[in-house]
């Protein structure tokens, strides 16, 4: 089975502790990472990424280190961040096949692989266009088509429905929970109505630390709710409510 093992992982910029010593094993499935502003959810996903080292610790995928941006790492990962930074010159389909060529995917494999993210996330109609003239839902749509690009093992996204509209976001939402079946999937959002029906387990993060981490319904049963608590509910107690924030719960 897919396992990705983080272990003591620990990141300090100047005085500040972003992550502070965090371990946890995933296998496939969607975990929802949760936080305020400054929890650590960023730094951790870049460490993964391969975009920045940390301090200490490790992490391994299938029993390999992955840190340093290892090759045969790159090639099982697929990652949408935040940013959209776009070539706003290219039209969708050259940026495609851009992304296709830096993944390694051959030529002769390139149109098929296209085609079939790009009808994933409803955008077949717009792939002739300059990135320039696309909305900001547009954009984060072909953000994720070239997450996907490679038939990913590793999916990690950042806020991958900012910017979409309703419809938008319940359809790129079904499409995580179908391809997650045989995927490790890591989603970093704001909505929070975004993953409580597809996340097999939240992730709660909070001044580098996670402090739960468990399936949404055993973490509404945790906060001592009498009815059946909500994720909105959960993050309103651990972020918000002044509860018992610092407990940790985690698995």
């Amino acid at each position: 089975m897919k396992q990705l093992f983080i272990q003591d992982i620990s990141k300090t910029y100047g005085k500040k502790k972003a992550l502070d010593h965090i371990t946890m094993e995933l296998s496939p499935g969607v975990y929802g990472l949760l936080g305020p502003n400054g929890a650590g959810k960023s730094t951790l996903m870049n460490i993964i990424v391969g975009n920045h080292m940390p301090d200490s610790g490790s992490i391994t995928y299938n029993g390999k280190d992955i840190l340093g941006g290892k090759t045969f790492f790159r090639n099982v990962l697929g990652y949408m961040p935040q940013q959209q930074g776009l070539y706003s010159q290219f039209t969708g389909y050259r940026f495609l096949t851009y992304m296709a060529a830096l993944k390694g995917i051959k030529r002769s494999e390139t149109a098929q692989a296209i085609e079939h993210c790009v009808n994933m996330v409803n955008m077949k109609e717009h792939m002739g266009k300059r990135i320039g003239a696309y909305s900001g839902g547009m954009k984060q749509r072909l953000l994720i088509a070239q997450a996907v690009l490679n038939d990913p093992e590793i999916l990690i996204l950042d806020e991958p429905t900012a910017g979409l509209d309703p419809q938008e976001r319940i359809r790129i939402r079904t499409m995580i929970a179908n391809i997650a079946q045989e995927k490790i999937v890591i989603l970093a959002t704001h909505v929070v109505s975004d993953i409580e029906k597809i996340a097999s387990e939240i992730i709660l993060m909070k001044d580098g630390h996670v402090i739960a981490k468990d399936s949404p319904i055993h973490l509404g049963q945790q906060i001592g709710k009498t009815s059946v608590a909500t994720l909105e509910d959960v993050y309103m107690y651990y972020f918000e409510d002044g509860g018992e924030q610092d407990a940790d719960i985690s698995k």
